[in-house]
Parts: structure tokens; C-alpha cells; sequence
């Protein structure tokens, strides 16, 4: 399957057309971690469509071989429903794993891949970003997410975590079609300010995490956010974007604090490992298995989930109103293991 665009339609394309959320569909492994789980890959993709996310992020950093991953890819493109989109996630060791991911997302029709750094990229200036960004881009033909966020080790080159500058020119590259802004730290909305009033005229600049939805759709316009966990809660992101796009404020507050206890509870979780510039994906696994999607261990090396950090997570859905699985022992292993 070739892409569904051209070069020349990148921009266009996700103005017009992207709309939603796109949620994270994290691998599943057959139980002696030997090879990957392909019924719960499928599983996952298929219950994000049915929950009304936009499209989900196929992750790496999550114990699979380059070779694996490309299988994932294709096991999620085989699962995903018509209209559904993939967005490869590129974020391997070396810049060549990733261009070799995104000619393989190029032949399988994914819509889009987010860019990411290999950890031994240390750039000494923003020019340096720029050209590294640009020998992936100009590699495929795929539409791109660019990654604004301090995780890449770029503050000493900006205060904010990512150079203004760099960003600026990344987002007048063709193929260039939105940026997930999570840069500033503690001066997050005035750095979400600055990198909307310089880029915004090239792509969809978003900061991804649903707090921020309601504002980013009533102040800036915001049709599209991602890529996030949103799954941990279930379908009900994808109703708050239909809703705050809709400009239905009544109900998009009612959706937004439906789900406050779960969101307390995941930022308190959150907060336990941070300064790791690393995902806890086995959290983000269990609370997708609370609402239903396949869960599982990953491969290691990963963070572990404590049962009393279990016990919390689950409190916090349930009081937020879903219904949860009677008990944990069934996370393990996988609904379809």
C-alpha cells in the first residue's frame, strides 16, 4: 500500500483533515517473551477505533529488535480498521534504524511518524538539529511530527529545552506537518505561546496532554492532539476533543472532570519516576488493561509496577466511574496470551 498523499499534500492534509486524538498501542509479547503477542497487537488497534481515536502511535522503546518493531507495524496496519491511522514511532539507537522504519511505514500507507534523536546525537548548535532532522525527512516521504521536548538533552542550546529557532525551520519543511510541543518546563504555556506564534503558520503546533485540551481548543483553535496514553481513559478523550471542537463547553467540562480522580492519581504515578526521561510502560499498559485493552509485560529492561502503585492507579479510575476487572491477576499475562 503506497501513502495515501504526496510530498506537496503533507500540510494541507493534516490541516483539513486530521481531527482527534491519537492514542499509544504499546507492543504485546507471547508469554516467554520470545516473540511478539499478534492477536493483542490487534486487539489494541482494533479497540482504539472502536473508542474514536483518530489514529494511535505504534511505540517503540518498549523491548522490541528494529526487525520486531517493523513486524509490529505491519500486524497494527493489518488490524487497523478503514480510516484509522498509524504513526510510526522513531525512536531507535542510530538515525539509520529510523529511516529504514519509515521506508518500511512508507509501504505499508502509515499516515505519519514522529520524529525522535538517537542518544548520541549531541548537537553544538540549532543548525546541527536542523540538519539531522532533515537527513530523516529527506529520506521519505512521510508525513512527520516533529518533537519539541526537553528530553533530547537540547537545553543547553535554549532555556526552553529545544531551540525556537530550530523548531522554526524544521516546521517550513514540506513534509513537516505537526509539532508535539512539550518544551519550557515550569514555563510551559509561554513557551507553548512562543513555539504557536512562530510555527503555527507551517504546522499544527499541540501540546499533547489532555489537561490542556479544552484551553488549547477554545485559545488556539486545536483540532488534533496526540500522541499521548490517552487510552488509560478509555473512549472518553476522544468525546472531549469531539466535544470542545464542537464548542459545546457545557459539555466538555462534564466529560473533562468525569475522569479528574484517574487523572490525580496518574499524575501522582507519574511524578514518581520523573527526571528519568522514560515512560513507566508498564503503567501505561495496566491502565490500558483496566479499560479493556490487552495488557501484558513488556520485555525487559523496564520500570516495575509495585501493587500498591496498582492499587492506586485502579482507585483512581474507579472513582472516576468505569468499570474495572474484579481484580489484577489476569494483567500479567494478557487477555489474549
Amino acid at each position: 500500500m503506497a501513502l495515501p498523499y504526496t510530498r506537496a499534500e503533507i500540510k494541507d492534509r493534516a490541516r483539513t483533515e486530521w481531527s482527534g486524538a491519537c492514542n499509544v498501542t504499546l507492543p504485546s509479547f507471547t508469554a516467554d517473551f520470545q516473540g511478539l503477542n499478534e492477536a493483542g497487537i490487534a486487539h489494541d488497534v482494533k479497540l482504539a477505533a472502536k473508542h474514536g481515536y483518530w489514529g494511535t502511535l505504534v511505540a517503540s522503546e518498549s523491548g522490541t529488535t528494529t526487525e520486531e518493531y517493523k513486524r509490529f507495524l505491519e500486524v497494527a496496519a493489518e488490524a487497523a480498521p478503514e480510516g484509522f491511522k498509524l504513526v510510526a514511532h522513531l525512536s531507535f539507537s542510530t538515525v539509520e534504524e529510523s529511516v529504514e522504519v519509515c521506508q518500511v511505514a512508507e509501504g505499508l500507507g502509515v499516515e505519519a511518524g514522529l520524529l525522535s534523536y538517537p542518544p548520541n546525537f549531541r548537537p553544538k548548535s540549532s543548525a546541527e538539529i536542523v540538519e539531522h532532522t532533515k537527513f530523516v525527512t529527506d529520506s521519505t516521504d512521510l508525513a512527520m511530527i516533529l518533537f519539541g521536548v526537553n528530553t533530547w538533552g537540547f537545553r543547553p542550546l535554549h532555556p526552553a529545552g529545544f531551540p525556537m529557532d530550530a523548531l522554526v525551520e524544521m516546521a517550513k519543511i514540506d513534509t513537516a506537518a505537526a509539532l508535539k510541543y512539550e518544551g519550557g518546563g515550569a514555563a510551559l504555556f509561554s513557551a507553548f505561546e512562543e513555539a504557536h506564534w512562530r510555527c503555527h503558520e507551517h504546522v499544527i503546533v499541540q501540546n499533547p496532554m489532555e489537561v490542556h485540551i479544552p484551553a488549547m481548543v477554545a485559545n488556539y483553535g486545536v483540532r488534533w492532539f496526540g500522541t499521548s496514553g490517552y487510552e488509560a481513559y478509555g473512549p472518553r478523550i476522544p468525546r472531549l476533543v469531539e466535544a470542545a471542537v464542537a464548542g459545546d463547553r457545557e459539555k466538555t467540562a462534564e466529560i473533562f472532570w468525569s475522569y479528574h480522580p484517574g487523572r490525580e492519581t496518574r499524575g501522582a504515578f507519574h511524578a514518581t519516576f520523573a527526571g528519568a526521561n522514560f515512560i513507566h510502560r508498564v503503567g501505561w499498559k495496566y491502565l490500558s488493561w483496566l479499560q479493556g485493552y490487552n495488557g501484558g509485560l513488556l520485555r525487559m529492561p523496564q520500570m516495575r509496577l509495585q501493587p500498591g502503585q496498582m492499587k492506586a492507579l485502579r482507585g483512581g479510575l474507579a472513582a472516576s466511574g468505569f468499570e474495572l476487572p474484579a481484580d489484577d491477576a489476569e494483567f500479567y499475562a494478557g487477555r489474549t496470551a
